[in-house]
């Protein structure tokens, strides 16, 4: 099965001028060298949508990157460090910052599966999985809008501070069937002061990074939080912070309302699949930023889960270069009964092939026990005994 999946890999400058150790294709899978041909200098800088890719059981012999364990490994860190805060033990800024670090070189590995694993995998609890699918988000809409590394590093550090000291509250309500007492709804709208205020108690953490901690629930027509704030008042980043956590909260599922999806009438359609996801938020968002994220994730974004017209559910792994087109890589999971397939199988989305039906989460929305790290061609580390990953 890792002999059909490709996974995207980074050539160290060791190999330049060596004799490929596997083949290496393009990001459509195209084949550019086969094993043993000699590395050039420009494929050793290849990165972004021109990176290189190689069989996923050949991925050994170019890198040992784990990013889906890594993603997992963040998760847990960013729990026992709100924890940390929360209770006044010392922490620094430089646990956070090498954790947004870790989460950037996570994103870069393999955007696609972190997002797609970030959807599918409760691994951690709701609140931080939340933060982490908005980081994603948030690195991807700061790269399309051309923010450098150390720009997405704070962006990223702000998306996974943004609730700091706050998570048991949106644990709790991510459980909750009903609608939030005022005590709670109180300890939400201060929220991102707290988080600020924590950020300045902890200090070493930059202005930029701060704000838009702050300022993440500020609304363009001045209706948000804390501040009232109005469009250019609002810093970038927290705009951009603002259109990622929506996002993340629309895709997500809570007790008293499921996740929001899409049809495939509307994914056919851009503007009218941004109005579906978005609802009336779209009149407090930065519209621009909106469209621009959407664009880039295009109308099938990495893990969602879809029926093909052959009756099979699949997964989508890889989303297309242009998003006009049809998903890169579809992978079928549960055969036509519904029964688990002992390994995905690679779908062919074309005309004379498999056509995707529709979305499916709203008919599947508890997707049965799964290898999801092998639908990106990733193999789990060892757990600790009697623990169990997905």
């Amino acid at each position: 099965m890792l002999d059909s999946i490709l996974r995207p890999v980074m050539v160290s400058p060791g190999l330049v001028g060596q004799p490929a150790p596997c083949d290496f294709f393009d990001v459509r899978g195209t084949l550019l060298l086969r094993e043993g041909g000699a590395i050039s200098a420009t494929m050793g800088h290849l990165s972004g949508n021109r990176r290189l890719y190689c069989r996923a059981s050949q991925a050994a012999r170019v890198s040992n990157a784990a990013p889906l364990s890594a993603l997992r490994d963040v998760g847990e860190a960013l729990s026992m460090l709100d924890g940390l805060a929360g209770s006044g033990t010392g922490t620094s800024a430089a646990e956070f910052l090498s954790l947004a670090e870790e989460t950037y070189k996570v994103w870069s590995q393999d955007p696609d599966a972190c997002i797609g694993y970030a959807r599918i995998v409760q691994f951690d609890r709701p609140s931080v999985c939340h933060s982490i699918l908005t980081a994603l988000f948030a690195a991807e809409l700061g790269s399309a809008h051309g923010f450098v590394k150390q720009e997405l590093v704070d962006l990223i550090g702000a998306a996974l501070t943004m609730n700091l000291g706050s998570l048991p509250l949106h644990d709790e309500m991510a459980a909750l069937a009903g609608a939030p007492d005022a005590c709670a709804r109180d300890a939400l709208a201060q929220h991102p002061l707290r988080a600020q205020e924590m950020l300045v108690r902890i200090g070493g953490f930059s202005a930029t990074w701060r704000s838009a901690v702050a300022q993440h629930h500020e609304n363009f027509d001045g209706s948000g939080y804390p501040f009232g704030l109005k469009r250019g008042e609002i810093v970038l980043q927290a705009r951009m912070l603002r259109v990622a956590d929506v996002l993340a909260a629309r895709l997500g599922e809570r007790k008293r309302r499921g996740p929001m999806f899409w049809s495939l009438h509307q994914a056919r359609d851009p503007e009218r699949l941004i109005r579906h996801i978005f609802g009336t938020d779209m009149d407090f968002l930065d519209q621009t930023l909106v469209r621009l994220l959407m664009g880039r994730l295009s109308s099938f974004p990495p893990g969602s889960v879809v029926r093909l017209s052959n009756g099979e559910l699949a997964i989508i792994s890889r989303r297309s270069p242009d998003p006009a087109e049809a998903p890169r890589e579809v992978l079928a999971f549960l055969d036509v009964h519904g029964r688990p397939q002992h390994a995905p199988q690679a779908r062919r989305i074309g005309p004379r092939d498999c056509r995707i039906s529709g979305y499916a989460h709203d008919t599947q929305p508890r997707l049965p026990p799964y290898d999801w790290q092998a639908i990106w061609g990733y193999r789990p580390q060892a757990a600790a005994p009697g623990t169990r990953r997905n």
